[in-house]
């Protein structure tokens, strides 16, 4: 299928006003949940491309403080941010009336979809890349010495971000605070029932292979787990194809 570029809207959830993309026709079939930095621009090629090997509708959307989305953070985020962002997600997919959608997760996102699944089961199926469901002292280790290099990051973070400096110390210090130390839900994941593939590289620099596997043993019968040799954090980067093809085959089995 030949996908033009994606029809862009701002939806509104309460006091936040989104941007979102849709690649492809019709009610979204696939959802895309960006990372704890990430954006709809930040997915590159990666939701047309899906769009065009499935046939399916593809939506991506900018969470509050990312892209232009609003509002902007005014310093750490609050420790239950992710739980907030999954209520915020229940209203995304009701405004596009996505009523059961393959939700596709990376890092933070994958987190949210877990956190939604929990509480608002919309979902047909999940694939996670690189979620969390615990905080490791690997992903605390690797966001402190981001933050000793934040310049860097927020210069590139710019070139995506609307408010890059609010952006990165609302995310990096939620993530390094006292407050979100004991952030653990593994206990709760057994609640979702419907297929989860958990995929995780085994080269993750902000992760161990435990988070995948202990998150695929917690959620149960209905989740598989795959590690993936030599791939880093951002799999969509490294390898955007692989992506396409793991989105496939969840869609081929639906």
């Amino acid at each position: 299928m030949e996908v033009s570029e994606p029809v862009m809207r701002t939806v509104s959830v309460g006091d936040a006003h989104l941007t979102t993309a849709i690649w492809g026709d019709g009610v979204p079939d696939i959802v895309l949940l960006h990372d704890g930095l990430g954006s709809i621009t930040q997915w590159r090629s990666v939701p047309a491309a899906i769009a065009a090997r499935t046939g399916r509708s593809v939506l991506a959307y900018d969470r509050a403080g990312h892209g232009a989305s609003t509002p902007v953070p005014n310093g750490a985020h609050p420790a239950d941010w992710m739980t907030r962002e999954a209520d915020r997600l229940d209203g995304i997919l009701e405004a596009v009336d996505a009523t059961h959608p393959l939700v596709v997760g990376h890092s933070d996102g994958g987190t949210i979809a877990l956190l939604h699944a929990i509480a608002h089961r919309r979902e047909s199926r999940i694939l996670l890349l690189a979620a969390h469901s615990w905080v490791e002292p690997a992903a605390v280790s690797e966001i402190r010495r981001l933050r000793g290099n934040s310049a860097a990051v927020i210069a590139g973070l710019a070139r995506h971000h609307d408010h890059p400096v609010e952006l990165f110390e609302a995310w990096s210090g939620a993530w390094t605070s006292d407050a979100f130390a004991s952030f653990d839900i593994r206990d709760a994941l057994a609640a979702i029932a419907v297929p989860v593939h958990v995929v995780q590289g085994d080269a993750d620099e902000f992760a161990t292979d435990a988070q995948a596997v202990e998150t695929a043993a917690a959620i149960g019968e209905s989740a598989r787990c795959s590690l993936l040799p030599g791939v880093r954090h951002l799999i969509h980067h490294d390898d955007p194809d692989l992506i396409v093809e793991l989105v496939e085959a969840e869609m081929t089995a639906m």
